[in-house]
């Protein structure tokens, strides 16, 4: 059988989705020995699968989201002849013709709105946002199967679209195998805390600024804590996408905050590991999210976790993390205040933490993906 995967979103420049695509499309050809594939990819990546056995790449700079999308896409792909395209994303072309599953990664889109959740124009946010809306209720129904990243997506799904629930299927997904456990020397530590302008003890904090993200309640979190407690926090912002990035630097330097919270932008996995191994826990606030790969990624090199109690991330964080009310501050500092009081908690956190990373797996993503071509080509 003939399979195309849409991986126009290929590549950590894409940040979550991007390496959603490259460990999907990396393991299905890796344990898929029948079927062929064709891959639409950018120009940058139409090389990474160069030569591979069974894989036709097709060079695909049809830019995501949009009108040209809609409109060419459905030819590109129907030209290839496909027994099934599997589109990652909610942005499957709706006058495609022929079979093809989605995954829907969340419907954060959904709740996250209003003036403040958008750098665009008033008048092009409200048409992006109803093209969106009908965009995603269509191709929903449309789609053959629809893969999600936990069952809170399968929920919302179910509850918000209406969509059945055997068309559902959850396929988790997993840590990257790039951030490292290390333990650092005096001076190496010192090295750090002086490269990134930082001091012990720190709160991390990873991913992207949107309003949904919560981060302004995390910032005065660390405020309160600092005013109120003997140990004075820092807080690291770790972000390496630009949206909403001066929004939140201009809070910060309006209220005086720049010696307490450092916003360090992109950090590449090596740097993230060491200044992992000095941080007292990696703090996730998020109101929504689809999977909550952040906190997994730090549990996995034996970072503490402090998450709010919201959406997915109970679920994906089981018992590995210290659970806060992401509406209430107070909540948050006395979590806080607790981790750094209790040095067993930490451990057990730590040690829960490696247990709990080992339940995801990206090779058995893939597997469970496979399952469902499979079932839909028979």
């Amino acid at each position: 059988m003939r399979i195309g995967i849409d991986a126009r979103l290929y590549g950590l420049e894409h940040a979550g989705l991007g390496r959603y695509v490259m460990k999907l499309v990396e393991n299905i050809l890796k344990l898929d020995k029948k079927n062929d594939y064709v891959l639409f990819l950018r120009t940058p990546h139409k090389d990474a699968f160069k030569g591979k056995n069974r894989v036709t790449v097709i060079e695909c700079n049809v830019p995501i989201y949009g009108l040209t999308e809609q409109l060419v896409l459905p030819f590109i792909f129907a030209k290839e002849k496909l027994d099934l395209l599997h589109v990652p994303h909610f942005n499957a072309p709706l006058f495609y013709p022929h079979k093809f599953i989605l995954t829907v990664h969340d419907l954060i889109k959904h709740d996250s709105k209003g003036p403040e959740t958008t750098t665009r124009a008033p008048w092009l946010y409200i048409v992006k946002r109803l093209g969106y809306l009908f965009l995603t209720r269509s191709i929903a129904f449309r789609a053959s199967a629809i893969l999600v990243p936990s069952g809170f997506v399968r929920d919302d799904l179910i509850k918000r679209l209406k969509i059945p629930a055997d068309k559902i299927t959850v396929t988790y997904e997993a840590t990257s195998s790039s951030l490292k456990d290390i333990v650092l020397s005096q001076n190496a530590a010192k090295e750090v805390l002086s490269k990134y302008g930082l001091s012990q003890p720190i709160l991390v904090y990873t991913g992207s600024l949107y309003p949904h993200k919560n981060v302004d309640l995390l910032i005065d979190a660390v405020v309160k804590h600092n005013e109120n407690k003997e140990v004075d926090l820092q807080l690291a912002l770790i972000c390496s996408r630009t949206v909403f990035w001066n929004r939140t630097y201009e809070k910060i330097k309006n209220r005086g905050l720049e010696g307490v919270v450092k916003m360090l932008g992109f950090v590449d996995d090596e740097n993230l590991s060491k200044i992992y191994s000095l941080a007292l826990a990696l703090v996730h606030p998020s109101k929504l999210e689809g999977f909550g790969l952040t906190g997994l990624e730090a549990m996995s090199v034996g970072l503490p976790v402090i998450s709010s109690n919201a959406s997915c991330l109970p679920e994906v964080y089981g018992q590995a993390a210290l659970y806060f009310d992401p509406e209430s501050v107070d909540d948050l500092v006395s979590k806080i205040d607790m981790l750094i009081k209790h040095p067993d908690l930490r451990e057990h956190l730590s040690e829960a933490g490696y247990q709990q990373v080992r339940k995801y797996s990206w090779e058995r993503m893939a597997r469970e993906t496979i399952s469902v071509y499979k079932t839909l080509l028979k």
